[in-house]
């Protein structure tokens, strides 16, 4: 008896270790950014449709003013039908397919350098077979373009679905090789949101320029961008100011004309002036000083830049070149700000937190990529969608509690 009861716990610890690897494999405490991303661009591409088409469609609003057109029978419920459901749950699904997909086919590709450099991932560990890796990766993706496919949801919804798939292999394939690859995780993230926002808009692209909801998918691109580009650099950055914080001869400018002196040169060939050792120190310092102030500015200046994008964009949304009757669009901009300064002093957190604990810098890349979902409220807080807003907060909160359990990076 003693036996069995023993043989019943090991088994039950090796599927828990099993499912744990898997799910360390997905990354998936970084999931819920990804439906915030769907909700965000499905709300967003809704409204746009919705108000497009309001003179001769109507407009239906449900979901904390999530909008939508009646049926041609007049107003439904989306969610009233399994056929309903399933068209309306589709597009949210497809991203989040695609990025499990994705994560586990990046160290599926991966295997060798992860063997050498980080042998404690779960396939280089043995946890999880690699052939095993492949074959769920490509399932996934094939199963999000067989959702497009077969929720009817728009040859456009088809093709943004297809070429995530393939801006996902390409990149998982590739992105060891070159700095470029990290356009195409830029690609991805913003078709996490376009793909619900073209669903829902039946899959009008023009309205959604035109509109202004564009403006969403973009600046997901560029903060995914902008994250990728700081941890491909960080530590290079990072040897580059202890080169200047310890190297005495580094070049400096001749503190009495400005004439650059290279080559631990100490007289000024221009004005014959010597530095000593501690002036050159005070300029290394200085100039430390100055970059890390440009790093604590920028973050501030990227959060700033969204939220006038997203002001334009709502803008544009409610441009009236007709007679639009009824909508329910409205905003207060105090939320947004609010959001903007939330997200703002978060990415400055994780900036320094790059600079001063290397230890932690998967936990910094974390806190970067969960910003993602503030991105999203900051958008919907915007164009006055609440309830939504509300979700992609708690999506945040959710994305580092996960953090926490299973890292993000």
């Amino acid at each position: 008896m003693t036996t069995q009861a023993s043989a019943s716990n090991t088994s039950r610890r090796s599927r828990g270790t099993t499912l744990r690897a898997w799910l360390e494999l997905a990354r998936i405490s970084n999931l819920p950014t990804v439906l915030s991303n769907a909700i965000a661009g499905a709300t967003i591409g809704s409204c746009a449709f919705a108000i497009e088409h309001a003179p001769e469609r109507g407009i239906v609003t449900w979901f904390g003013g999530f909008q939508s057109h009646p049926g041609p029978d007049g107003p439904l419920d989306p969610l009233s039908t399994p056929l309903g459901a399933v068209q309306f749950l589709s597009p949210l699904a497809i991203p989040m397919l695609g990025y499990v997909g994705g994560m586990i086919l990046n160290d599926a590709f991966d295997a060798v350098i992860d063997a050498r450099e980080r042998p404690a991932r779960p396939i280089p560990s043995g946890r999880v077979g690699r052939r095993a890796a492949f074959a769920v990766g490509f399932t996934l993706l094939a199963t999000s373009i067989a959702l497009a496919l077969a929720a009817s949801t728009g040859t456009a919804v088809v093709v943004a679905t297809a070429l995530l798939a393939v801006a996902i292999v390409v990149y998982d394939r590739f992105h060891t090789k070159s700095i470029a690859s990290t356009l195409l995780l830029a690609l991805c993230r913003a078709l996490a949101s376009l793909i619900p926002m073209l669903a829902f808009a039946e899959g009008e692209f023009v309205t959604l320029v035109t509109r202004g909801a564009i403006a969403l998918p973009i600046a997901l691109a560029a903060w995914t961008l902008g994250l990728s580009l700081l941890a491909r650099n960080e530590m290079a950055l990072r040897n580059d100011d202890a080169q200047f914080a310890q190297d005495t001869e580094a070049p400096h400018p001749c503190p009495a004309c400005g004439q650059l002196m290279v080559g631990g040169v100490a007289k000024c060939g221009e004005c014959a002036r010597l530095s000593s050792p501690s002036e050159r120190r005070i300029i290394a310092r200085e100039r430390r000083a100055l970059r890390h102030r440009w790093r604590t500015i920028i973050p501030f200046g990227a959060v700033a830049g969204l939220l006038a994008v997203f002001f334009l964009g709502k803008a544009a949304l409610l441009h009236r070149d007709r007679d639009l009757g009824y909508t329910d669009v409205s905003a207060n901009p105090g939320v947004a700000i609010l959001i903007a300064i939330f997200l703002a002093f978060t990415a400055l957190r994780a900036a320094r937190i790059l600079r001063r604990e290397p230890a932690r810098t998967p936990d910094a890349i974390g806190m970067l990529i969960a910003c993602l979902a503030l991105v999203d409220a900051m958008a919907l807080a915007t164009g006055g969608h609440w309830l939504a807003a509300v979700v992609c907060l708690a999506l945040f909160a959710l994305t580092r509690r996960w953090q926490r359990a299973i890292a993000g990076s």
